[in-house]
Parts: structure tokens; C-alpha cells; sequence
């Protein structure tokens, strides 16, 4: 549940907006150095702050800050999950699917090199022998499973799609966003790939794969 600006103190205020300029410098520096790269002490510059203050709000110190930055943006996810849908609740779930994966695409290409740095990461530390950053990476998996399932229930009681477990149906859904996410990191640099690049072009691809499969639309008994 988030809580508005207007109900927090002004001590509240000035502790949060310190925290998320520790975020966004923390983000810009891991975009430009990389994680292994970058110091506490160049984010506390890039932020204005000393190194002490990065430390009253992150103890964990840089491996705590990259984890807040994960949990912001699957809140971030979830937001966008819940906005596109309940704004376009009057349309057919295709569209709206087709906008969650366009929004969702377009947020990831405008950070990519921070997205690199964060996929490469998270796989470090959920393979890593520490037990608390896979559950962590669990928990944030789970809500954005809860998140998408609500607006796909609703799509199932409307009849508009097969009645199946909602839940599992955002699983999918999640893995196939996650994996086109890992490819454009791969191919970005390759402009001879048919792979799709644009968000527009990734959001058809998925939003066909998942409500069409894999088969040809135009093909008919005769072509088998």
C-alpha cells in the first residue's frame, strides 16, 4: 500500500527523498560501471551525500541498494500491471495484454544497460550459496504472479479465455516477458537478427504467441 507524500512528516519526507537519490545515483552508476565496478563512494558522490548516510539507509551496504532496486522495479511492475489493465477494462483481454507487454517492453529498452547489469546480477545471487536472495527474487515473483492473475481471472469468468489456473497462466506469461527481456540484452547488438527489437514488435510477438500459439493462422488442412 502506498502512502502519499501529503500523509507523511516532513522528517518522513526528507528520509524518503534521500533514500530515492540514493537509488537513482545507485542505478546510474551501475548502468555506466557495472556492479562489481562501482563504490559506495561514487554513488554517495553522484547522490551528494557522504558515505555515512548511504549506510544509515542501506547497512547491507551495495548488495542491499541493488536489492531495493529490484524491489522498486517490481513495484514499478506491478503498478503498470494493475493501471493498464483497470484502464482498459472495457477492451477485449488481447488488447489489453497487447498494452501490458508494449508498456511493459518500452520501460525495459529506455534503461537497458541498467537492465544488463541487473539480469546479470540477479543470476549471480540467486545461484549463489546465500538462501536470501532467492527468496527474495521468489517473493517479488509471487506478487507480480498476484498482480497479473487478478485481470486474467477476469478475462476467464468473461469467457474470453479457456478456463485455466490464472496463476499458472501469469507464470507463462511472466517467463516469456523475462525471456524476450534476456534476448533483446543479447541481440542489441546484432542488427542482422529477426528477432523482435522495438516494443512494439516484442509485445506482438508475445501477445500471438500467447493467446494464438504457435500456429499458422492461415494454414489449413491441405498444408499438413
Amino acid at each position: 500500500m502506498h502512502v502519499s507524500d501529503q500523509q507523511l512528516s516532513r522528517r518522513d519526507r526528507e528520509k524518503l527523498y534521500k533514500r530515492s537519490e540514493i537509488l537513482l545515483s545507485a542505478q546510474e552508476v551501475f548502468a555506466e560501471k557495472g556492479y562489481a565496478q562501482a563504490t559506495l563512494e561514487e554513488i554517495a558522490t553522484r547522490a551528494e551525500f557522504g558515505k555515512g548516510t548511504l549506510y544509515n539507509y542501506f547497512p547491507g551496504g551495495k548488495q542491499e541498494i541493488l536489492l531495493a532496486i529490484f524491489e522498486s522495479l517490481y513495484d514499478q511492475l506491478c503498478d503498470l500491471i494493475t493501471k493498464t489493465f483497470q484502464e482498459l477494462s472495457d477492451r477485449p483481454f488481447r488488447e489489453q495484454l497487447f498494452q501490458f507487454f508494449e508498456h511493459t517492453f518500452s520501460f525495459f529498452l529506455t534503461k537497458l544497460d541498467l537492465f544488463v547489469i541487473l539480469i546479470r546480477e540477479a543470476h549471480r545471487m540467486g545461484s549463489g550459496d546465500d538462501p536470501a536472495p532467492h527468496l527474495f527474487f521468489l517473493k517479488q515473483r509471487d506478487r507480480t504472479i498476484v498482480a497479473l492473475s487478478a485481470p486474467i481471472q477476469s478475462a476467464i469468468d468473461r469467457g474470453e479465455i479457456a478456463s485455466v489456473s490464472a496463476s499458472f497462466l501469469a507464470h507463462i506469461i511472466l517467463v516469456n516477458v523475462n525471456g524476450c527481456q534476456m534476448k533483446a540484452c543479447n541481440i542489441w547488438n546484432r542488427p542482422d537478427s529477426d528477432s523482435p527489437k522495438t516494443s512494439q514488435e516484442m509485445a506482438q510477438f508475445l501477445t500471438q504467441l500467447i493467446c494464438d500459439g504457435i500456429s499458422n493462422p492461415v494454414a489449413t488442412s491441405q498444408d499438413i
